[in-house]
């Protein structure tokens, strides 16, 4: 038995004074404990010690304060996942159990899938440990949120995602290493926390909210231990490759503004596009982008999505300062649409939330997705909110994901 499970047999009382002095050593194998070190080194784990089961903790310690969560005994964990490439990558994430009496089944578990943040290690939610954050007005947001999952009895896991906090490449609104990293955070959890069931849902917001698709339909084969009963996706990320297309073709045409590229900040997410495109195939930023725009995409290695939104970097760029008069996004879409949500087939029930005043993913996207989905005869439920923004989708969606969930657990 790890030392977390043994903590977590001490009353809650007494297990809190623990927590708060000691480090937890986790198994990284059965006969092998790793302490897990204090500081940024907690994210960057030997060598040796990153094979092992996806899923599998290699160390985690306690966590209070920031991005801990009320009501609720935290931990920072690493676990191991497994890129596309099939290579064992460390993934960083944190792990939330109720106070209180352990329901007879577990606690029911929540995977959740943060938004976009950038694509450096310095933009990880597990990394919040101030209002000084370079992303805390998001992680803000969505911890608030959060702690009312915990008040509703539910246990909260968040993953980082594959590179983002731990060494390698973000994976981007890459589909199949968000999901992979999503379910094996749920595995992580139980893990680390026992008391966990084996029956979860993933959820998540924008980026994450497309994750939460491709969760819902290959975790339950790539974690089969565990039992996924459904999945909550808001406002998720889908259509950009039409997207991209559409700005570039607008530079090529010289009406880029008249289609949406001089938008304030909108340039800002093609260099996470790139990063994310570039962990699944060869993508060369200088068969499209000016020569101003590709000096600018190593901005996206170490400023998060706020940053890169600033005028010193792509929120500064002209519309006609992105693309070159003749761009080859070819290599780029083709990631993009490969991992577009509105493909995929699934059994388990999915919940789609979107706000009708939202400008960063527009609903007529999630409205083509839903539609597309529903035509193949997939089990999607949709749920629009008049007036939400992109950020107050995840409060405003809240009551009506509880009910939907609660009915995933026969709550």
């Amino acid at each position: 038995m790890s030392v977390v499970a043994k903590l977590m047999r001490v009353p809650v009382a007494g297990a809190a004074a623990v927590l708060a002095v000691v480090a937890v050593a986790v198994p990284a194998a059965a006969d092998n404990p790793q302490h897990a070190p204090d500081g940024l080194s907690f994210y960057s784990p030997p060598a040796e010690l990153t094979p092992g089961a996806h899923g599998s903790v290699i160390w985690a310690r306690p966590l209070t304060g920031d991005p801990a969560l009320p009501g609720a005994r935290n931990f920072l964990v690493l676990y191991r996942s497994v890129d596309l490439q099939g290579n064992p990558v460390a993934v960083s994430g944190t792990v939330a159990v109720p106070d209180g009496p352990v329901p007879a089944e577990g606690w029911p578990l929540i995977s959740w899938a943060h938004g976009t943040t950038g694509t450096a290690d310095v933009c990880a939610p597990s990394r919040d440990t101030s209002d000084a954050f370079l992303a805390h007005d998001y992680t803000a947001v969505t911890r608030q949120t959060q702690a009312e999952w915990i008040a509703a009895g539910y246990a909260v896991a968040q993953t980082d995602y594959q590179g983002q906090g731990t060494p390698g490449p973000h994976g981007y609104l890459i589909g199949e290493t968000e999901q992979r990293a999503v379910a094996d955070m749920a595995l992580a959890a139980r893990a680390v926390a026992p008391e966990i069931g084996t029956r979860w849902v993933a959820m998540g917001h924008s980026q994450g909210g497309q994750a939460a698709v491709f969760a819902n339909a290959r975790a339950q084969n790539w974690a089969p231990a565990l039992r996924l009963l459904g999945s909550v996706s808001l406002a998720p990320a889908s259509h950009l490759a039409p997207t991209v297309q559409a700005l570039a073709l607008g530079e090529r045409l010289g009406v880029a503004d008249a289609l949406g590229a001089g938008a304030p900040g909108s340039a800002a997410f093609l260099p996470l596009f790139l990063r994310g495109a570039q962990t699944a195939a060869e993508v060369d930023p200088a068969k499209f982008l000016t020569p101003k725009a590709g000096s600018m995409v190593a901005d996206a290695d170490d400023r998060c999505v706020g940053q890169l939104r600033a005028q010193d970097s792509w929120g500064g760029l002209r519309a006609d300062e992105v693309f070159t008069r003749d761009p080859d996004v070819g290599a780029l879409v083709a990631v993009l649409d490969a991992n577009d949500p509105s493909t995929l087939t699934f059994s388990t029930p999915l919940l789609v939330q979107q706000g009708l005043g939202d400008t960063v993913v527009a609903p007529a996207g999630t409205d083509a997705m839903v539609a597309q989905q529903r035509l193949a005869g997939q089990p999607v439920e949709y749920r629009t909110y008049p007036g939400v923004d992109h950020r107050g989708l995840i409060a405003a969606g809240f009551s009506d994901a509880l009910g939907w969930v609660n009915t995933r657990f026969g709550r």
